[in-house]
């Protein structure tokens, strides 16, 4: 944890830094040459602002610290595998001035695995760290304000996910291709397509079950940590895949009909085949709330007691398309919170329950565009929230 606040912490000065080095020497040049050109003061002004604020700059900035980082110490900076960086602008459609900032995503794992004889079954024990959220550079203009860190213990067990018919001219197919497959330097090169359609021919999976239960201990709170409340709780996953097209597990997929349909037009897939590894994923999680800094409860309530609360998320991710190098996904999650029989005066000012949606394009170079709509814990109404940035993952 310690480690994560302080990468956190230095890109905050490292970016501060590089803002100023911008105004310093680009900005002074880029100035010039606008005023040479006989712009306006106003056109100038519009200009700097546009490129101050550009999501892009800051990730170029934040993948140059990383390599940094790396070049001096690749094994104290290992860590930075498990975080994700996504810097945006977002925009609430209430006509609020566009907010520049970034989404992280942290989580680390350290997990014990034991497999079947047969291979049928897999049962893991993980202790794992995470945490997530939104940043804005300017809090003020945050629209989704709000940040999880946790730790917890996981339980899990995986069934199916193996070869139905074991036989040796298929493994003797497969083995040929995964050594083709070697010779290769580019896997989206038209060469390793190919041989990617080849090895999914042959190889036929049986159907992969998911079930977990984690215990887990979570602190909830906005970026400034002006609102805190500790969520002691219990998980429950589920999921499953189904690796094989033509099963009944793939077709009853209505989730992904209409990117079946989708990739069916644009030409992606030569017919109409929803995809059964897109199953969305469920939690259900019983939480403990703890507040422990929350002034519009303590105004609205008179104190802040804790009280017990439930959750439901679900999530999925699909591919859409091709284009060029660049494949493009779409993701999209629900999240829906319910305090269990809450105060009059909570459910009167709307602060029991809170739904949220998301959903996104991305691409695998990074670039991506998203909408949001609904609220969070801390959030007193619901926004609607369009963003646009990149995505860096070491």
């Amino acid at each position: 944890m310690r480690k994560f606040l302080f990468i956190i912490i230095t890109c905050f000065s490292f970016l501060a830094s590089y803002s100023q080095s911008i105004s310093n020497h680009q900005l002074n040049q880029i100035i010039s040459i606008l005023k040479t050109q006989g712009k306006s003061d106003e056109e100038i002004k519009n200009v700097v602002n546009g490129i101050i604020n550009n999501p892009d700059l800051y990730n170029g900035l934040w993948k140059e610290f990383i390599e940094q980082a790396y070049k001096s110490d690749s094994t104290k900076w290992k860590f930075l595998k498990d975080l994700n960086i996504q810097f945006k602008t977002f925009q609430a459609t209430d006509n609020a001035p566009t907010a520049l900032g970034f989404t992280y995503d942290f989580d680390f794992d350290y997990a014990y695995f034991k497999e079947s004889n047969d291979h049928k079954f897999r049962l893991e024990n993980s202790f794992g760290f995470s945490a997530k959220g939104n940043v804005a550079f300017n809090q003020k203009l945050n629209p989704t304000d709000f940040l999880e860190t946790k730790v917890n213990y996981n339980l899990s067990g995986f069934s199916g996910g193996i070869i139905k018919a074991p036989d040796t001219t298929i493994y003797s197919r497969l083995n040929a291709t995964e050594d083709a497959l070697i010779l290769i330097n580019d896997m989206q090169s038209k060469e390793a397509v190919t041989l990617w359609e080849e090895f999914g021919r042959n190889l036929y999976m049986s159907n992969q079950y998911y079930r977990a239960l984690s215990p887990k201990f979570s602190l909830e709170s906005n970026q400034d940590f002006s609102k805190i409340q500790w969520t002691p709780g219990l998980a429950i996953d589920l999921g499953a895949k189904a690796w094989d097209k033509n099963t009944t597990l793939s077709k009853i997929n209505i989730f992904d009909y209409p990117f079946a349909l989708l990739r069916w037009i644009v030409g992606t897939d030569k017919s109409f085949t929803p995809y059964g590894s897109t199953i969305p994923t469920i939690q259900f999680v019983a939480d403990y709330v703890v507040p422990s800094n929350d002034t519009v409860r303590e105004n609205l309530v008179g104190n802040t007691k804790p009280y017990p609360r439930i959750k439901f998320e679900t999530g999925f991710r699909t591919f859409i398309s091709r284009i060029k190098k660049d494949n493009i996904f779409f993701n999209a999650n629900f999240r829906y919170y319910e305090e269990i029989n809450a105060p009059n005066v909570i459910k009167k000012a709307k602060l029991n329950s809170q739904t949220y949606f998301v959903m996104a394009l991305q691409s695998t170079s990074g670039f991506y565009v998203s909408y949001a709509n609904g609220k969070l814990p801390f959030d007193a109404k619901n926004d609607e929230v369009y963003s646009i940035g990149f995505n860096y993952k070491f």
